[in-house]
């Protein structure tokens, strides 16, 4: 939190005391507009990414983000308002109160694995390029309701994957304090999984009776009782009819391994 403050402070005083000099991107510079498919956990490093696709192309790509950055874009994602504001909400909030014009925000290079992005101000009749996390742009954009851009070179230098048509987010539900989701092509591809079978442990509650016996956000199940799981439909229909102090067995693969986890049943939400 400190570092994230300090952060909105530099921020603010690069708005405030830069010099009129402009240091805005060239106007000629080739940019391709992105949509923020969604934030999900990587099963092979059990770290969370963003996905960043084309909207009307086939080709997307991961971004590895931090814990705390990626609760912020889902947030975001879902337009979920916290009851204290997050701090791209924060630095939204400062640049509006100071009549700061967020034009546009840039993922622009990737350096040894490492990649970079700008924030493109507007002040009044200065132009300001600030430096940023891709992450802390995303979250800023969906808080400003603006579109994402990659230059055109980023998007031929990176791996990318083909996205299946219709091009949509995987189905998704919370239940046994865990969200789940199915794999399609895409996520199967960006973690070089096997198989699109199973469904994919996005994330763990803190407390929950999935972490409580040893679910972890990454893990993929790819049975329950035996029973082999192809997506989410028939994830959930295992559960049926199952009762409250019932064991369900999971076969789950974490970082490549298969697991077994017995899950015993306090509640069946």
């Amino acid at each position: 939190m400190k570092r994230c403050m300090l952060g909105c402070l530099a921020l603010l005083l690069c708005v405030c005391l830069a010099p009129t000099r402009s240091v805005g991107q060239s106007p000629h510079e080739d940019l391709l507009e992105m949509k923020i498919k969604g934030v999900t956990m990587d099963p092979q490093g059990n770290t969370p990414v963003v996905i960043l696709a084309e909207p009307q192309g086939p080709r997307a790509f991961p971004i590895w983000i931090g814990l705390s950055e990626a609760r912020a874009i889902a947030l975001a994602i879902e337009g979920v308002a916290t009851p204290r504001p997050l701090t791209h909400v924060l630095l939204h909030n400062i640049l509006t109160d100071l009549k700061v014009e967020i034009v546009r925000v840039v993922i622009t290079d990737l350096q040894n694995n490492t990649f970079y992005a700008t924030i493109l101000l507007r002040q009044e009749q200065r132009t300001l390029t600030i430096d940023a996390r891709p992450s802390d742009a995303i979250a800023l954009a969906l808080q400003a309701n603006l579109p994402v851009f990659v230059t055109r070179k980023l998007l031929d230098t990176v791996r990318t994957v083909a996205l299946q048509a219709p091009a949509a987010l995987p189905l998704s539900t919370k239940m046994l304090g865990m969200h789940v989701q199915s794999l399609d092509a895409t996520l199967a591809s960006v973690f070089h999984l096997a198989s699109t079978d199973g469904v994919l442990v996005a994330s763990v509650e803190t407390g929950g009776q999935a972490e409580h016996h040893g679910v972890r956000g990454g893990d993929v199940i790819t049975s329950v009782d035996g029973k082999p799981i192809r997506d989410l439909q028939e994830f959930l229909a295992t559960y049926k009819d199952k009762k409250v102090g019932q064991e369900v067995v999971l076969q789950v693969t974490r970082d490549r391994r298969p697991l077994v986890i017995r899950l015993l049943l306090s509640s069946l939400d």
